[in-house]
Order: structure tokens, then sequence, then C-alpha cells
């Protein structure tokens, strides 16, 4: 154990199970929140030999967020790294941006967005007590892409890039880092996938390694955001694409 301690939101599922294992796999102190039960994959981790626990968690709810902070300290006593992975994406049907509801754009938002914000205003006072923390928040390539028939999910994910940048300069004198990760399409929904089967051939195509992405492909990067490699390293936004997009 490195004795830090890692929350990682959307934990029980393809891609925050993915970034979970990997951190545990790294001597990280796990909290698999979710709104989905997070038992299976704490059982993955333990049943590993590394150290877990799982909280049930609305991250679009600030009481739900303030309960994921305080069970935390109150198993741990500390918040090393927050990693921002719940989204609103797989369950949109691509439509005209005319054609969405006003509800389904305030869900969006309420998700991607808010979601995010509170889950950092969750766990900044902690960071601030110790003086040092890390969050990763999670962007998408759909973002530079400009993908046509979702508008709400690309604006709440350019929404992120703003909101990272905004909270490393007001969090930096604490010594608390925030970065974007911003993955390409990755086809781990199946309902999703077979939605729009042509997508995934289409973008692996345009990229410079031509496969499709995994899961595992993103959690490098969230290792070196999270290690002491990357303590210089705030306000950016990490492109993890296989050089479909260049910036």
């Amino acid at each position: 154990m490195n004795g830090e301690v890692v929350i990682v939101t959307w934990a029980a599922r393809v891609l925050g199970r993915s970034y979970a294992l990997g951190l545990a796999g790294n001597g990280y102190a796990v909290v698999v929140a979710d709104i989905a039960d997070p038992g299976p994959v704490v059982d993955e981790i333990e049943n590993a030999g590394g150290t877990a626990l799982g909280l049930p968690v609305d991250v679009s709810d600030p009481d739900s967020t303030r309960e994921l902070a305080d069970r935390t300290l109150e198993r741990f006593g500390r918040i090393d790294l927050l990693v921002n992975n719940a989204g609103y994406m797989t369950d949109i049907l691509k439509q005209p941006f005319e054609e969405i509801s006003p509800a389904e754009w305030d869900h969006c938002m309420a998700v991607n967005v808010r979601g995010t914000w509170l889950c950092c205003r969750a766990v900044v006072p902690t960071m601030k007590r110790q003086r040092s923390g890390k969050i990763v928040n999670t962007s998408s390539a759909t973002v530079p892409s400009g993908v046509p028939g979702f508008l709400h999910y690309v604006s709440s994910k350019a929404a992120i890039v703003g909101l990272t940048r905004a909270l490393a300069r007001e969090l930096g004198e604490w010594n608390i880092r925030v970065n974007t990760i911003s993955p390409d399409y990755i086809p781990h929904d199946p309902d999703y996938h077979a939605r729009q089967p042509e997508m995934a051939s289409l973008i692996r195509e345009q990229r410079c390694l031509k496969r499709d992405a995994t899961p595992e492909d993103v959690v490098g990067t969230i290792l070196y955001l999270a290690g002491h490699g990357s303590d210089f390293v705030t306000g950016q936004d990490f492109w993890v694409n296989g050089g479909r997009l260049f910036h």
C-alpha cells in the first residue's frame, strides 16, 4: 500500500471498473462509487489483495456526494485523488439539436457537469486541509471533433475542460492539481454499439494506431495523473485517442 486513497465515480461498470482495478493494483485504496451496486468490483479488488470500499452515490445530488466524502474519511482518514468518471452518454439517442427536450438537456448537464462540480466540492475541503490532492475530470474526444447528433453531451464535456482550468487556478495555492482526460470512443457498451455499429470502424480508420480503444488504454494516463510524476502538472487536458486527433 502506498497509503493514498482514491475515489472513482461510476466505478461499478466497465470503464470505471478498469480504472478502479488499475489503481488498486498499483497500491491505492479505492472507493468504488456508483449508483449501481459497487459490491462485485470491491470483491474483485479485495480478492486480488487490494483495499476497497463500495459506496452508493448519485453524483447529481449534493447530499449524496457529501456523504461519499464523509464515509471515505470515516474509513480511511484522507482523500488523495478523485476520478470524476460518472457520465451520461450511452443512453443518449442521437438526434438534431432542436429535437432534444429540455428535460433531456437538463439531465445530461446534471450528471456530467453538476455531478463533476459537486464531487469536487465534496472532496476539496479535505484536500485543502491536507494541502495536497489530485482531481481527474473526464471530457471527451467529441469536443474537438464537434460530433453532431448529441449537442447536449458535447456541450457538457466542453464545460468540463473549462471547469478544470478554472478550478486548477483556484486550488493551486493548496497544492491541489486538477486535470482532464479526453478519451476517444471506446466500444464498451453492447447496446450502444449495436445502435451504430459503423462508428467503431469509422473512428478506428482515422487513428494512427488502427485498433479499437479499450478501457485499459486510459488507465495508464490516470495512473500518471495520480502519481508523483505529474506533481507539476495542472489545468491540462490529456487526449487519449490513438492519434486520431492532435493538439
